[in-house]
This record gives C-alpha cells, structure tokens and sequence, in this order.
C-alpha cells in the first residue's frame, strides 16, 4: 500500500509489519512503529465493545500508565516530512506518542502494544466519559459567568431606574 519509509528517529528504511491485518512499518534499529492515521482503528482493534459504568469508573485501577520520562525530541512525519506534535495517545494513556495530524503516528518500542492494552480495557470509553465531565464542568461554569453577568446588568438597571425616579423621569 504504502511506498518504503524512513524512521523519523534513526532514518534507516522501515520494514512491513502486519499488524491486525493492517500494513504498518517497523523500524529495524530502534522497534517503533509508524501506523497510519486511516489504519489505526485496524491497529488497535477498536471495534464496538460494551463497557459498564463501574467498569468506565475502575479504568485507572485496571490500566497503568506508561509515565516514562525522556528527553523531549521533535522528528519529521516520514511521509510528509513536517515536524510532529508530541501528544498524549487519546488524552489519557500517558503514552506519549509523535502524531501527524495529517499522515499518522510513530509509537516508540512497545508504546504500540501499551496503547492496545488502553484501548483494550476500556480507555476509549474513558475518555469519551472524561470529555463529556469536563464539556458538563466547562457548561457549568460558563452558565456561572452568564447568571453572574446578568445579575450585575439587572443591578446597574436597577440603580438606574432608581435614580431617574428621583430626578422626576
């Protein structure tokens, strides 16, 4: 499917790797994967499971981040060849991955298996419910302002009212 990459970390050729019945590109020297962004749902197995509530709630208990610290690195896109943006895979994995917004992403040694064990015990799930609490706080507290607001228009007006009274208007 795909023409021979280079590693964006060792720039020697990638070698085809199935994974999941997906073309993906292995680097030889240091293990990363690159994975294309039309491929990754293949890659990660992300078909339709059903989760619980209690199971979406014990996530943090079940799955253990990466958390690994490393000197922070920028590499170029191996199609595209525009830097990367380092990003936290899905938000809440702790795996921090080099992603394209417009090619895919370039999983280090064993971050690709670390983010199918994400996926696996639910942390899509997760994260769609942590994006609906923080959109619900978000919500919240910009109805906050909105009421706040108000109340001081409706207060100035208030005041206003009052003073034209005295003045006879």
């Amino acid at each position: 499917m795909s023409a021979e990459i280079k590693c964006p970390k060792c720039n020697v050729g990638m070698n085809k790797l199935d994974v999941n019945g997906a073309e993906t590109d292995e680097c030889p020297s240091c293990g990363g994967i690159w994975v294309d962004n039309c491929e990754e749902k293949q890659v990660m197995e992300m078909d339709p499971k059903v989760f619980t509530m209690e199971d979406v709630k014990n996530f943090r208990k079940t799955y253990d981040p990466e958390g690994k610290a490393e000197e922070v690195k920028y590499y170029k896109c191996p199609r595209c060849d525009k830097f990367m943006w380092r990003k936290n895979y899905m938000h809440y994995s702790g795996i921090v991955v080099d992603k394209c917004k417009n090619c895919g992403i370039f999983f280090d040694k064993n971050e690709l298996e670390k983010a199918a064990e994400f996926v696996e015990k639910g942390g899509v799930e997760y994260e769609k419910v942590k994006t609906v609490t923080r959109d619900i706080a978000d919500t919240r507290v910009n109805i906050t302002k909105r009421i706040n607001r108000t109340e001081r228009q409706m207060y100035r007006l208030h005041w206003i009212g009052r003073f034209l009274s005295m003045i006879g208007l």
